[in-house]
């Protein structure tokens, strides 16, 4: 990355870290920087027990979700640069070990990172070696040693990596010779055995001798002009054989004066010349450059050449004739972005350029070499800004490529059609007999003996966490995959992958688990609504307390950035309804609500969609929310389904699962609504929602074998459902997700236990209130209080109880205490609700009403509690209540 060296100015990084460094006041890099990327990155597998819904682009799902655009190239894992130290990245090389474990070497705007990908989908990050704090540090490899420089001074440092495969990696020297200890670059010519630290305060080549590699033997210098970046090679046949000959990228005034491509002989350090240099058209800082394997070419980057008109472009120097090079000519994939580190290998040239990511060009006519691969590690754009790729080393015997990211940390990728493949005969079922189920996919090797024996594997979540099963080999490339009993009226995601004899796993779908294949459990799926959002048809955006000023709910293609989704969800559509075409939700609240559906045919309606939402991208903590409303009256009242944010798992982008049973909130009729609220509070966020793939369907299980439907089972009182879930108490039983103590074929959570039911809705302070309790729910004990949180601060509440439940609208909220053959109870007196609209009521079984009459409260009894509160404020109504508490009391 460019340098200008003429003050010395303060700088403190997205990451936290305060460092000087040498730059001008207005560096272009200093004004575009970014704050690195606030979450770990992904790897191709779910980790045991994690939930399907909460995966979004990422290893652990509790973070940032992002799509890259790739083009030829798959991405293997991402090492984020929250996980690598906190820190920004910058170079990065690559390094194998004796015992051919490989190893990837990245600097930090904090140090230097050792991560070790000999499993390119596993990466391990092994060790952090200290640095000066600088936002370039490069990074070299000779023998067993790694050596680091950088702008923030520090010299050498010499890292021991001799014991890398057990964990150990150490800072063994530290050289300081050969004048300031600032540093732009490294180079190491390891045929030779010579380093070269290239620039640093003004400086050309500054040589050091690696005979003794732990402690770098300072020789000379050329100092005729500043030295950008370098590559020293040896000759050894030919013409040249036995002449040292570097390549560097350079000029005088740090490089940005009379910029040149230069040839010098460095074969004897004490006499230094140059054998010609290079000027070329549009040149504004020869950057750094590489020579073709065959030693007939070197490609050049200029970093500061793509100024919003000329596009992309790397110069091809012809370097047959080192007395005699010229510009042969010149090529661009006609991108925007500013290029940056290049490499060669056999006929490939790979070029980390900023914004645009990883690009991979097929020079076989080595002049008018061609795009042949990309991977965008910046999807935002592909402006001529300093963000995003900054290097990368595709020399690792595995084939892997590595590429550093200043924002976004390490990134492993595979160039070329996947070595693993799979493909269904039929397309795999969209339900699945909850008794278990099978069927084919054939697993295809790119060559004979390339998969990995017994690795085939599935990989399924039935909303208890994800678990693996081995795929059955039934001959050739064919396999079974093989699900086993799982509860009836639920879904369950999944995926497929197979590992390849160099430790990359491949996924289907894949990029899994972010996306996965999804099916129903059921014996019988009748699917009511299937809207996959490719029109914007009977659906309605705005609403009356609607004020937001722009990112209002659009329906289209949604263009990627570190917000918003790239794509929709759907496997074949191509829209979504999403916040804004140009900009994020700004200025308050924007709704979407769908056209009202008739569910009144249905017997257990199931109710599904994908969401995405992310508040999280500037430098304030999110304080916006994403909301889901049902209604079943034609929109005349709305009941809270969900509330994601401002906080939690599911703020930071990805596409998200989320599934209801539609009787666990309100009784279906035909008139459900469905309304979707994205809000920007003050302070500013970047607020960003999406809604896709909306489903409304109808399951049937059987699961006690009676043939008989199980929701007729509980209708009719054959089999109970204590737990309000449209399971059969006794399947619940058997299947595990409930236990039986005591063997009296009731769940134990509805002994002795307390549960949640019923709908509470937001107030005029945009709180939910919720009912809740601690102590026991022991009569004897006596000690159950009663606790509400998320009501009006400052005003009256009121306790009640009740024998029966429902769910009624009320005031600006539901009833759900049904007054049965014991009428309302009331707890008096009145509570006042503190600043978080919370109270507390012991509740005292030796006390009316609870110790006697219609309101008695015994062992064995069951009953429903709830709380009404005032709120002024609300438009109509001037109370709401909270939602409700099934308690079960025991002796």
């Amino acid at each position: 990355m460019l340098s200008i060296l003429t003050a010395l100015v303060p700088v403190v990084l997205p990451a936290s870290i305060p460092v000087s460094v040498s730059l001008h006041e207005d560096d272009p890099k200093i004004l575009d920087r970014q704050p690195i990327y606030p979450g770990p990155g992904w790897r191709p597998g779910a980790p045991p027990g994690s939930s399907s819904s909460s995966h979004g682009y990422l290893s652990g799902g509790d973070n940032p979700g992002l799509e890259f655009i790739s083009d030829n190239a798959s991405l293997l894992s991402w090492v984020s640069g929250t996980e690598l130290f906190e820190a920004n990245g910058n170079d990065c090389w690559g390094y194998v070990s004796p015992s051919g474990r490989e190893y990837a070497l990245i600097g930090l705007s904090n140090g230097t990172g050792v991560v070790e990908v000999t499993s390119p989908s596993f990466p391990q990050v092994v060790a952090h070696i200290p640095g000066p704090g600088s936002l370039w540090r490069d990074i070299k490899t000779y023998q067993n040693y790694a050596y680091a420089v950088s702008e923030g001074g520090g010299g050498i440092q010499v890292i021991d990596l001799s014991g890398v495969d057990n964990g150990v990696v150490t800072l063994a020297n530290t050289v300081t010779s050969g004048g300031t200890t600032q540093s732009h670059n490294v180079a190491i010519d390891e045929v030779s055995g010579y380093l070269y630290r290239c620039g640093g305060s003004g400086e050309g080549l500054r040589i050091y001798n690696l005979s003794n590699p732990l402690n770098p033997n300072y020789v000379g210098q050329w100092s005729s002009r500043y030295v950008h970046d370098a590559q020293v090679v040896t000759y050894t046949s030919g013409t040249y054989a036995g002449r040292q000959i570097a390549f560097i990228c350079g000029g005088y005034g740090n490089g940005s004066s009379q910029t040149r491509f230069e040839i010098l002989d460095v074969t004897n350090k004490s006499n230094i010349y140059t054998r010609d240099t290079v000027f070329y058209s549009n040149a504004a800082y020869a950057h750094q450059a590489w020579i073709s394997p065959d030693r007939q070419y070197a490609y050049l980057n200029d970093e500061l050449d793509e100024n919003g008109t000329l596009p992309t472009t790397t110069y091809v120097m012809d370097i047959s004739n080192l007395n005699n090079a010229s510009l042969a000519g010149s090529f661009t994939n006609g991108n925007r972005a500013i290029g940056h580190n290049l490499y060669t290998l056999g006929n490939r040239i790979y070029e980390a350029n900023y914004r645009s990511g990883l690009r991979v060009f097929d020079a076989s006519d080595p002049i008018n070499a061609t795009e042949i691969a990309s991977f965008d590690t910046w999807p935002l754009d592909d402006n001529d800004r300093f963000n995003g790729a900054w290097s990368c080393y595709p020399y690792l015997p595995s084939g892997i490529v590595l590429v550093s990211d200043i924002e976004k940390g390490l990134f492993v990728i595979w160039i070329g059609a996947p070595l693993i493949t799979f493909e269904y005969p039929q397309t795999p079922p969209a339900m699945l007999h909850p008794d278990g189920q099978s069927f084919q996919v054939r697993v295809q090797e790119a060559l004979p003996g390339t998969l990995l024996a017994g690795s085939p594997r599935l990989y399924f979540d039935d909303g208890s966490g994800w678990q693996d099963a081995p795929l059955v080999h039934t001959g050739g490339e064919n396999y079974d995959v093989v699900f086993p009993s799982l509860p009836c009226g639920g879904n369950v995601a999944w995926y497929i992958s197979a590992i390849s004899n160099n430790g990359i796993q491949w996924n289907e779908p894949g990029v899994a688990p972010y996306t996965r294949r999804n099916a129903y459990l059921a014996l019988s799926h009748n699917v009511a609504v299937d809207e996959q959002m490719e029109s914007a048809a009977g659906w309605t955006v705005g609403g009356p307390d609607d004020n937001a000023t722009a990112g209002l709910w659009t329906n289209g293609d949604p263009s990627g950035t570190l917000a918003q989704p790239e794509d929709d969800h759907s496997e074949n559509g191509t829209r979504c309804w999403y916040t804004g075409a140009s900009g994020d939700v700004d200025g308050g609240l924007t709704t979407l609500t769908s056209p009202i559906i008739d569910a009144s045919q249905l017997s257990d309606p199931h109710l599904s969609y994908w969401r995405w939402f992310s508040n999280d991208e500037m430098e304030y903590v999110g304080n916006d929310r994403f909301r889901v409303f049902l209604s079943n009256d034609a929109g005349a009242s709305w009941s809270l389904l969900e509330a994601v944010g401002p906080h939690g798992s599911e703020v930071a982008g990805g596409w998200i699962h989320h599934e209801v049973r539609l009787a666990e909130y309100l009784a279906p009729t035909a008139g459900v609504q469905i309304r979707f609220e994205a809000r920007d509070r003050e302070p500013d966020h970047r607020v960003e929602a999406a809604i896709d793939d909306l489903l409304l369907f109808d399951v049937e299980c059987d699961c006690n074998g009676n043939s008989v439907s199980d929701l007729v089972d509980i209708d009719t009182g054959t089999s109970g459902d204590c737990n309000r879930n449209g399971v059969p108490d006794e399947c619940d039983i058997t299947a595990g997700t409930s236990a039986d103590a005591d063997g009296n074929g009731v769940p134990d959570e509805c002994e002795c236990t307390l549960l949640n039911y019923c709908s509470s809705t937001p107030n005029s302070a945009e709180n939910t209130a919720v009912i809740s309790a601690t102590g026991s729910t022991s009569t004897a004990a006596n000690d159950l209080v009663l606790n509400v949180l998320g009501g009006m601060p400052g005003q009256f509440g009121l306790f009640f109880y009740g024998s029966d439940d429902t769910q009624i609208s009320f005031g600006q909220g539901f009833l759900c205490v049904g007054a049965g053959g014991s009428g309302i109870q009331r707890l008096s007196p009145p509570v006042s609700l503190n600043e978080n609209g919370g109270a507390a009521r012991p509740l005292d079984l030796t006390q009316p009403p609870a110790n006697g009459g219609p309101g008695l409260i015994t062992a064995g009894s069951t009953w429903f509690f709830q709380t009404w509160y005032r709120d002024p404020l609300a438009s109509g109504a001037p109370f709401n209540l909270s939602n409700g508490l099934q308690v079960s009391f025991c002796p």
